[in-house]
């Protein structure tokens, strides 16, 4: 399977850097498991991100949420949505651009968002010991998803 992972974030800001340290985790886990994995490793999300869904099969999201989720992460496949606040691109986000790929006619992978609470998102390059285990507990309920979607 020809896999993408996108993990944005800012990994100065503590726990914000989950996303790009969780991406990594999972394309290793992926790229043992026999996958061919690209990883997109950015602050935020772009529109040009749609270019690199093109020929995948499965686009996985990963960040960080303020949002403090009952097991500490969530992990959900995404459905476009033409919703974004002005333009402002931190309000970026995969179902926008599902629905940009969708309008420029790019084939959409399957896409699978992964988000992580965060526990501190104060100034720190690296992540809190309760955001760490979080990401690991995301990790090996991703293992059990993919599993059982693919």
């Amino acid at each position: 399977m020809n896999v993408i992972v996108l993990g944005y974030g800012n990994p100065f800001r503590t726990d914000d850097g989950v996303g790009p340290v969780g991406a990594e985790a999972i394309a290793q886990w992926l790229e043992d498991e026999g996958h061919e994995v690209t990883t997109w490793i950015g602050h935020q999300l772009l529109p040009e991100v749609v270019l690199e869904l093109e020929g995948k099969d499965l686009a996985i999201f990963v960040d960080a949420s303020v949002e403090q989720y009952p097991d500490g992460f969530r992990i959900c496949e995404v459905l476009p949505s033409a919703d974004l606040d002005g333009l402002n691109l931190h309000t970026c986000t995969p179902g926008w651009i599902m629905h940009l790929a969708m309008q420029m006619n790019v084939n959409v992978p399957k896409m699978i968002m992964i988000t992580i609470s965060g526990a501190n998102f104060d100034f720190g390059d690296s992540l809190s010991k309760l955001c760490l285990e979080r990401m690991n507990n995301a990790l090996e309920s991703f293992k059990k998803y993919f599993a059982h979607i693919f």
